[in-house]
């Protein structure tokens, strides 16, 4: 979509204060309304008014905010109709973009190299919030690359959470080696924070591809047996299901109660387990116990562990 092809602009700018943080939102004529240019500033949150001159604010223009390494949040008006091509790109700190729950026209990759983008808040919709949906959203424009799914007033019907979930599965069935000979020829050396060889690169798309899982299974909304069963599997055929436990959620009793149900937890494994989860909470620890006693075939569950209360 190409913004601003058939609007006249005015030789100068003209700008409006960003009352969310500080900076100024740059403005043109567009249509019977107004689009937003750019912003300039340093500000952690942006909100675009609804209004400018008494008109309403109906576009966002391509890399408006591109490259904007300070802002956390934007919040877009109910007016919005268009969004242009890489709007919000590159903004590599942004974490949470609210947007009206209504269908409008938008550009390409809107959100490409927003690594840290967390949720896509849809306005009226908070119920979205509690069943992982804003999330899920994110994550279809961050991680799954899918902006068919970046539609408001489809996000948690049937088929949007069936394209979702089909996207997912095709995403874990991927080789983990996939992208890496086009991120070596381009000479990239950094990738996210770290360094990326042949051997570190698959183990790095497993930990990504396990933390999508892992949030899936913990927000279940409409997740259909086979898929449920198919992430299952996942984790329990992944070695670092356990470190990412460990690694990101080692006090969350929500994700070994998860491990466990997936099947993970083995006699095999089983001590090694538990030796890991030495300074560990004793709510974490008992539960581990009890797992074993009521599922594991052992005569001493309490002779591995001494539980320090």
């Amino acid at each position: 979509m190409m913004l601003m092809e058939n609007t006249q602009r005015p030789e100068t700018d003209q700008t409006v204060e960003n009352t969310e943080g500080g900076g100024q939102l740059a403005y043109v004529p567009y249509k019977n309304g107004i689009a937003i240019k750019r912003y300039r500033g340093i500000a952690a949150k942006v909100k675009v008014p609804d209004t400018i001159d008494e008109k309403p604010v109906t576009a966002v223009e391509k890399k408006a905010f591109l490259s904007c390494k300070t802002i956390k949040e934007i919040s877009l008006p109910d007016t919005i109709e268009e969004i242009g091509d890489w709007a919000f790109a590159h903004a590599e700190h942004l974490r949470t973009v609210t947007i009206p729950n209504r269908a409008f026209l938008r550009g390409k990759e809107l959100f490409l190299g927003c690594v840290r983008l967390k949720e896509i808040r849809i306005r009226t919709r908070e119920e979205l919030r509690d069943l992982g949906l804003g999330r899920m959203l994110a994550m279809a424009v961050t991680v799954l690359h899918d902006y068919f799914l970046f539609e408001p007033l489809e996000v948690g019907s049937d088929a949007w959470i069936a394209r979702w979930d089909a996207k997912l599965t095709d995403l874990i069935r991927l080789d983990d080696l996939d992208g890496f000979e086009e991120l070596w020829t381009c000479g990239e050396e950094d990738y996210e924070g770290k360094d990326y060889d042949i051997k570190s690169y698959p183990v790095e798309k497993r930990k990504m591809k396990l933390r999508i899982v892992y949030f899936r299974l913990l927000h279940p909304y409409k997740l259909a047996p086979a898929i449920e069963r198919e992430l299952k599997d996942y984790l329990k055929a992944s070695r670092e299901a356990w470190d990412i436990i460990m690694e990101e959620h080692a006090d969350d009793l929500e994700y070994y109660k998860l491990f466990a149900d997936s099947g993970c937890i083995t006699e095999e494994n089983f001590d090694i387990l538990l030796t890991d989860l030495a300074d560990k909470g004793a709510e974490i620890k008992a539960y581990m116990l009890k797992y074993k006693e009521e599922h594991l075939k052992t005569s001493d569950v309490f002779s591995a562990f001494e539980l320090d209360w």
